[in-house]
């Protein structure tokens, strides 16, 4: 008797390029690590660098979810604050004046007009957390992505895939390579094996939520209702550099 291939769970895992004060960006080594490791069972990883360009990024981001209609979405960035992982709860619907990679300051100023002021991550929070932390990971929440394109694309994100898209998260690692006052925990090689952590950890959380039938959470535009959609292959694809 023939089975039944398993659909199997696909993540768009995203880093940044990069941008003044940070021309190597950790985040981008780590997704182009993750395009070389094979995916666990189950699930399908796509990954790619977004460039930190305020007229560019969230239609780049916009066109590879498209792409991949993932179940859930990784969104990876640095932060010189950061000693570990750090799991961004929420965006704020607003830009500070900070130069971007092309050389354009956007002004303080909404980031949508019509938009909330606050949305909350659709990834839960806490499961990343523990599996990091029950992993031998340095991580913990945060409440403030920042106002740069971080927390841009994280707002962004969460408002294009809306209530039956894919969930979303955002994760803030050190800035591995350049000058800050506050070591890191890990290096790059163990961030890259924490990010594995992640994706296993989101595949599981896209799992329950078809499980107890929470709406449309985990799926992605008229797929969200149904079973989970792939070829059931253990596959990851680098989609864009």
């Amino acid at each position: 008797m023939n089975r039944k291939a398993v659909p199997a769970v696909r993540i768009l895992v995203t880093g940044f390029g990069p941008f003044p004060g940070v021309p190597e960006n950790a985040s981008a080594a780590v997704v182009e690590a993750l395009a070389l490791y094979p995916a666990a069972p189950g699930i399908e990883h796509f990954t790619g660098v977004v460039p930190v360009v305020w007229a560019d990024a969230r239609r780049i981001a916009r066109e590879a979810a498209a792409k991949v209609r993932p179940h859930a979405i990784l969104h990876f960035g640095v932060s010189k604050r950061a000693a570990g992982f750090e799991i961004e709860t929420r965006a704020v619907n607003m830009s500070g004046p900070r130069q971007d990679h092309a050389g354009f300051v956007r002004p303080g100023k909404p980031l949508d007009l019509s938009g909330q002021r606050i949305l909350q991550a659709t990834m839960p929070p806490y499961p990343l957390l523990r599996a990091l932390r029950q992993s031998g990971f340095p991580a913990q929440l945060s409440r403030n992505a920042g106002r740069y394109l971080c927390n841009a694309l994280f707002y962004w994100s969460l408002a294009d895939a809306g209530t039956d898209g894919p969930l979303v998260s955002f994760i803030h690692m050190p800035a591995l390579g350049t000058d800050v006052s506050v070591r890191p925990r890990m290096t790059l090689e163990g961030a890259a094996a924490g990010a594995q952590v992640l994706i296993r950890a989101s595949a599981q959380a896209v799992l329950l939520a078809k499980r107890n039938g929470d709406g449309n959470r985990g799926g992605y535009g008229s797929h969200g209702s149904q079973a989970l959609h792939g070829t059931g292959r253990h596959d990851r694809r680098a989609l864009w550099r």
